[in-house]
């Protein structure tokens, strides 16, 4: 590995050094074939040239996503340089760039550091990115600090996806039908329709369904077949474009996205099943997510600028219900003292954002851009959790599974042994004002300056019961004290200023060196802890000051691509979950100061005969730079089964002790989800038959190092292991454009790496695995019209 970090630091240096020009004075060999595609992204809200963009930006087409088999956020995990996705079960997904991310999915009030926006609109709520892509045009990867112009702050990167939009006096649209492995279907239809001369309206829905390919066997009333991982989903969007006048464009879209399955399948470690799809659970979860976008934009043309307002109305809702031991009642006793469920785990809010901006028009000296940005965030969160000990015989385990079955996830009239329950509410208020100006000094060199001022306001109403003093007690909604309705209320705020500075120089007109300074936040929030002493009642915000070299480079008449860049990422304030001496109150917490550095690759060679050859690759390092104290919630919950549970005093005593002693020191770990090698490389091949149509083959490998997905880098449980996967997929497409199939083979190894791991650090702190999914076989046939 040392070797092959070196060689790519090599290849990357030499590539950015080849910046200086000597490369594009090569001439094309004889018979290479056109240049390659010229990709136009709006990562500053402007379109640019990507080759022109001085970011770290990677752009994926519609077509490229339906050629990965890429369907939904999830399935970016290793695609991207720098990306990092992990599915949580009955949670958001988490998703990291550059190490900073989402460390606190199971907290309403913690933010994501990967902001989302959808044609302009900032996406609130991390729920509505477990939504499926439908009708793509382009999506965008911004790696780094994104602290000035776009939505909320995210100190991350962000995923800026344009949909395909209204066309005025066009008629046309595509429809198409997939089949494949574990009754695997899908079918999308879109249209684009015109009204007069002066609107149109573009129609898109998305039906997906397969089974699951975990099976969770000891769910009673199933005969040993329980299926998670399935999907049962509808996505449909209506966008109207109405162009009264040659200034002035209206439009308005609305997206609905629903989805009914079983859960992830994840299979806790100390699982004694050796087949990963086969989970000795006997909890049947359940999902059901809903999400609903309304938005709102009006354009106008000032000649000399251009104004624009963009408002929305969102709101999602997650419920679900899992066996959070991922064990069943037999195999959880011994090793965890309890047998833990989740019978509700609800979430739903809504969100409102408007923004407006003035645009300068190009072709002058000085390009700006300036505006404001609110944002308000409501969200509730209920939590009923049960744990069962032997005890608790009496409450019995179901023989049969039907509606009227506590077991069949449907919570109604439900009486358990209470371990936990919530009902919290969060409400954010976010107000933003930004700017942002490239200078062109000449042709060749442009200086840009940005900045970004914000308001954070939050505020959480938190009813809390923890029932294991009085495990037959009734789950009361509202905890009272001294006859009194009792709840925590939490305030937070911060006024915080960011920004970008940079110098970006044409070395030759198809190579470009950019140098970066930029930082970016993520709020902070509060945690639901009134009692803890170590882990904080209001967690702080988290901020990335980010230092960047790029070169964006064509050679060979524009057959060669090659993007490279190069980071260091200064982290304060890193929010990560932790474990208070006493029991149940952890929380998110900051670490004071931490690190992220690396170098990213990305490369495009047409090649003769056909042959395309697409890859890209990460190499970077991570660590925690403070001295600092954080107890592994794993190690306090062992603790707490070695003395009989919590509040026996000798549990707290050990957990004092823990926290306090040199091995819950966390200066020089690794921080979570930050790979030290991850690469991709995709070839293609497109032959041409002589009636006219057109083949098109191509093999995608993705390889990913071992990483640490928890800070506390135990490598028993926090180790996640190397991920390999082969991709394959074949495409014809008539001549006169119109019909085509496919045929796509995912994972065609069919190995079981893991692809995401999940420790519960409210429960019992189990850890489990996430693998990808088997091999699939599906094949497609479409038609556009």
């Amino acid at each position: 590995m040392i070797r092959t970090r070196f060689l790519l630091c090599g290849a990357s240096a030499l590539a950015m050094s080849a910046a200086t020009g000597a490369m594009a004075q090569i001439v094309a060999a004889p018979g290479k074939p056109a240049a390659i595609e010229e990709v136009i992204v709006t990562a500053t809200k402007v379109k640019t040239n990507l080759q022109k963009t001085p970011l770290a930006v990677t752009a994926l087409s519609g077509a490229a996503l339906d050629r990965e088999h890429i369907a939904a956020p999830k399935d970016l995990d290793n695609i991207v340089p720098g990306l990092v996705v992990n599915t949580t079960p009955s949670n958001p997904l988490a998703i990291s760039i550059r190490g900073a991310g989402y460390e606190g999915t199971e907290n309403t009030s913690a933010q994501p550091g990967v902001s989302y926006n959808q044609n302009g609109i900032y996406i609130a709520s991390p729920i509505s990115l477990n939504a499926s892509f439908l009708d793509i045009d382009t999506l965008e990867v911004l790696r780094g600090p994104q602290g000035t112009v776009l939505g909320q702050n995210s100190d991350g990167g962000a995923i800026n996806v344009t949909t395909v939009r209204p066309q005025l006096g066009v008629y046309g649209g595509y429809t198409d039908m997939s089949y494949g492995s574990y009754d695997y279907d899908r079918f999308r239809i879109a249209g684009n329709f015109p009204l007069g001369e002066t609107a149109a309206v573009r129609v898109a829905f998305e039906q997906e369904a397969h089974d699951g390919w975990e099976n969770a066997n000891e769910v009673p009333g199933t005969n040993g077949k329980y299926p998670e991982s399935n999907e049962n989903s509808f996505n449909g969007r209506i966008d109207a474009l109405w162009k009264p006048i040659a200034p002035l464009t209206i439009e308005v879209w609305a997206e609905h996205y629903a989805n009914d399955t079983n859960g992830d399948g994840y299979q806790n470690i100390d699982d004694p099943s050796t087949n990963p799809r086969v989970l000795s659970q006997d909890w049947p979860a359940k999902m059901h997510q809903r999400s609903d976008d309304l938005a709102l934009t009006v354009s106008y043309d000032l000649d000399w600028a251009t104004a624009k307002y963009l408002g929305s109305y969102q709101q999602a809702a997650l419920t679900g219900s899992e066996d959070l031991d991922k064990l069943d009642y037999a195999l959880a006793l011994p090793l965890l003292g309890v047998h833990d469920i989740d019978v509700e785990n609800d979430r739903s809010g809504h969100s409102y954002t408007s923004e407006f901006d003035l645009t300068s028009k190009p072709g002058t000296r000085l390009d700006w851009i300036v505006g404001a940005f609110f944002l308000e965030q409501r969200y509730n969160e209920g939590v009923l959790e049960y744990q069962y000990t032997d005890g608790d015989i009496p409450y019995g385990l179901p023989v049969n599974l039907g509606p009227t079955n506590p077991y069949y996830g449907e919570t109604a009239g439900f009486s358990g042994p209470v371990a936990f329950e919530t009902r919290d509410t969060q409400k954010l208020t976010s107000g933003s004002i930004y700017g942002q100006g490239v200078y062109h000094v000449t042709d060749q060199l442009r200086f840009t300056l940005g900045g970004r001022g914000t308001i954070d306001n939050q505020i959480g109403v938190i009813q809390d019961f923890f029932g294991l003093a009085d495990r037959n007690a009734a789950p009361p909604l509202v905890t009272t004290k001294n006859g009194v309705d009792f709840f925590t209320i939490l305030k937070t705020k911060f006024q915080k200023a960011t920004g970008r500075a940079e110098v970006e120089y044409d070395v030759a007109p198809t190579n470009t060196v950019y140098a970066m300074v930029s930082n970016g936040l993520k709020p902070g929030g509060a945690n639901l802890n009134p009692q803890a002493v170590a882990i904080p009642l209001v967690f702080a915000p988290e901020r990335v000051d980010a230092f960047e070299l790029g070169s964006k480079n064509e050679f060979l008449e524009k057959t060669l691509r090659i993007n490279v860049s190069a980071f260091y990422n200064m982290i304060h304030g890193y929010q990560v979950d932790s474990e208070d001496p006493i029991p149940f109150q952890g929380g998110l917490t900051n670490l004071k100061a931490s690190h992220v550095d690396g170098v990213e690759g990305e490369a495009t060679e047409l090649l003769p005969a056909g042959f395309r050859l697409d890859g890209n690759f990460t190499v970077q390092e991570s660590r925690v730079d403070s001295h600092q104290h954080l107890l592994d919630p794993s190690q306090a919950e062992q603790i707490d089964l070695a003395n009989g549970g919590p509040f026996n005093g000798n549990d707290v005593a050990q957990r004092f002790a823990a926290y306090y002693a040199a091995a819950s020191e966390v200066y020089g770990h690794q921080l979570p989800k930050v790979p030290p090698f991850t690469g991709n490389i995709a070839l293609q091949h497109v032959y041409h038959f002589e009636e006219g149509g057109r083949l098109t083959s191509s093999i995608h490998l993705v390889y990913r190092n071992p990483y640490y997905f928890r800070v506390y880098n135990v490598k028993e449980t926090d180790l996640v292991p190397s991920q390999r996967q082969i991709d394959v997929n074949f495409t014809y497409a008539t001549a006169d454009g119109h019909w085509h199939a496919d045929f796509v083979i995912t994972n065609l190894t069919n190995n079981n790496s893991v692809n995401s791991r999940y420790s519960d650090d409210f429960g019992t702190f189990i850890t489990a695995n996430y693998y990808v999914p088997p091999r699939q076989f599906i094949g497609r046939v479409g038609y556009k019209f």
